[in-house]
């Protein structure tokens, strides 16, 4: 311990594969609530700063062939370091427990548990590793943080409730979608639909562009953009929209160019398969969008239900939700927009700061918190 406060050793070797949200929010703890840190594992290293470049893509080539050599032996465990200084272990990501020590009084910071309960979305390598992860959290029972209630209200069915605590601290709206400079997409012009997120299978890439194909919003002159970085089942998807006339795949864009699109765009679709929580509708909403997402589950909830509910496994709802998200009048257009927009208020960055600030300082001492931090889901529904 330092001081009164508690301290931590932080594995971060999140930061050297993932560049998707869970490594924002990730990242911004880190950078917030420094004074917890004073320990920062990557992998079998300990560094002052995240890696970057080629450097990080190596060490993230070289860890992942450890963790799928070993997987969980209890051989050769990553160094702890935390002697004397440092208490338990934050573990921002359920798979790197495969080759940590874990105890009772670590935290294990929980997304989604997609690879378990869709091993199709993400390909039979990673659901096993992830499968033995949560196996052995489970045996372990530490201190769970969750990122939606709809996340731990999965994680409760499959896994019981014997830890050490089980915590929703939600995720906000990032700030840097709303303000900063603007710069046009090359080749894309209005009217547009907009999707935002990873090219793999988990976003529906797929079912839209069908979905938009049959709604004959093309021959009324609205185009169906879409970027994010390549995933699982990008090959399959880019092949999808180059044969299909109005769609146009982006690839990476940069910031001033996705507050471009966000300005630009005629709606918002993001009707995801699976979603730890399910930020890019309510960073829409803030930008005058409404959303077709998916009814149910954490984007639903996340949004508050303020947007066109659809069943993402139906072609016929996806369809119907486009056109109703075009031809929407504006009076119900405002209406959504209110409550998605008053959503995306509450849920700031303050409040997930001091939400992790609370449950680190008192770790075991669980009161309720207005950084949205609850041991029970029903608890830590926002009211409107």
């Amino acid at each position: 311990m330092i001081g009164t406060r508690p301290a931590y050793l932080m594995d971060f070797s999140l930061g050297l594969v993932n560049r998707t949200g869970a490594y924002i929010i990730c990242r911004d703890l880190l950078q917030e609530l420094p004074q917890y840190f004073p320990e920062v594992r990557y992998w079998r290293l300990y560094l002052k700063k995240t890696p970057d470049g080629l450097v990080r893509r190596v060490l993230a080539r070289l860890m992942m062939m450890e963790i799928t050599a070993l997987r969980g032996a209890r051989t050769a465990y990553w160094p702890d370091r935390r002697k004397s200084q440092v208490g338990s272990r934050l573990i921002l990501d359920p798979l790197y427990v495969l080759r940590s020590r874990l105890d009772p009084d670590d935290i294990v910071q929980c997304h989604d548990i997609g690879p378990v309960t869709h091993p199709d979305l993400f390909g039979p390598a990673i659901s096993s590793l992830y499968r033995e992860a949560y196996d052995k959290i489970r045996q372990v029972g530490p201190g769970m943080v969750f990122v939606s209630d709809a996340t731990q209200s999965a994680f409760r069915e499959r896994y019981g409730d014997r830890f050490r605590f089980m915590q929703t601290i939600a995720q906000y709206v990032r700030l840097g979608v709303l303000s900063g400079t603007v710069e046009q997409c090359p080749g894309v012009a209005r009217p547009f639909l907009l999707t935002v997120g990873a090219l793999e299978r988990r976003k529906n890439h797929l079912r839209i562009i069908e979905a938009y194909e049959k709604s004959g919003l093309h021959a009324c002159g609205i185009d169906y953009v879409f970027c994010g970085a390549r995933g699982i089942g990008a090959g399959e998807i880019l092949e999808k929209a180059s044969s299909t006339p109005g769609v146009k795949a982006l690839g990476y864009v940069t910031e001033p160019q996705l507050r471009w699109l966000y300005l630009n765009a005629k709606g918002f679709v993001l009707p995801s398969l699976l979603e730890g929580f399910g930020l890019p509708p309510l960073e829409a909403a803030q930008r005058g969008l409404v959303s077709v997402v998916s009814a149910g589950g954490a984007q639903e909830e996340a949004i508050g239900g303020a947007a066109v509910l659809v069943d993402p496994e139906s072609i016929d709802s996806l369809v119907d939700g486009l056109v109703r998200l075009v031809e929407m009048g504006e009076a119900e257009r405002q209406s959504i927009l209110r409550r998605a927009v008053h959503r995306g208020t509450v849920l700031t960055y303050e409040r997930y700061v001091a939400g992790w600030d609370k449950l680190l300082q008192s770790n075991n001492r669980f009161a309720d918190t207005d950084g949205w931090a609850s041991s029970d889901p029903q608890e830590a529904v926002m009211m409107e």
